[in-house]
């Protein structure tokens, strides 16, 4: 039998599909749609049904989020999980993708308050990235791994541990125990912005969202303040 269905985002070893007309699939369809598909198969393939959902975004590729019915969210890839990254700017990655599964589209205003955030910074814990001691920082061979072993000097961690880190202003790391309001705004600034590109396939960032790191875009923090 053949459908008009609508190609969804896929992966190497899955496929979603909507109706042409977005309406919803009763259980029953959904029952015969995955027995036609394993018929129609190699015996060496076998289909199975991953789940139902309303609202699927391709953010980019292998990166999607898949709304349930119930209004739960799935994420998937790492680029959304944003596992890495600081705690301010996953939750920025949130933020923009719930104002996409509401209709909203005010990105560029949840985009600003991370800014105006960046330019007064009292919680540091919110901007710091993690780091692991590994044999590599404590025999460092790069300029990157000599920062952190400079940043645990004198302290008591040791290979395996794991620390939470920002750049003061002079460039150098620094623990976030030891944050005492000095911190490098223009690369709290950069990572924001390098942030926001990872919607670029779905958005038009250059116009969303600006890169304040920039010269010629300075003197418009002075409206954040």
């Amino acid at each position: 039998m053949q459908y008009n269905f609508l190609i969804a985002p896929t992966d190497t070893d899955s496929i979603s599909y909507c109706k042409s007309d977005l309406s919803p699939f009763t259980k029953e369809e959904r029952i015969s749609l995955l027995k036609e598909l394993n018929d129609l198969s190699p015996d060496m393939m076998i289909w199975e049904d991953d789940g139902y959902y309303k609202t699927i975004i391709a953010v980019r590729a292998k990166n999607y989020v898949l709304q349930k019915e119930d209004g739960s969210i799935v994420y998937k890839g790492s680029g959304v999980k944003a596992p890495n990254k600081e705690i301010a700017l996953r939750e920025f990655i949130n933020k923009i993708i719930g104002a996409m599964l509401e209709g909203k589209e005010n990105y560029t205003e949840i985009y600003n308050k991370y800014v105006k955030e960046a330019l007064s910074i009292k919680d540091i814990s919110r901007w710091t990235s993690k780091k692991t001691i590994t044999p590599s920082v404590l025999n460092p061979k790069r300029a990157n791994e000599q920062k952190v072993l400079n940043c645990i000097s004198g302290t008591e961690y040791v290979e395996g541990d794991k620390i939470r880190v920002f750049f003061k202003s002079d460039e150098t790391l620094s623990l976030q125990e030891k944050f005492d309001g000095d911190y490098h705004l223009d690369k709290m600034l950069e990572k924001l912005y390098k942030t926001s590109n990872l919607f670029k396939f779905i958005l038009n960032t250059e116009e969303l969202f600006l890169n304040y790191k920039l010269k010629k875009n300075k003197k418009l923090l002075e409206e954040f303040k």
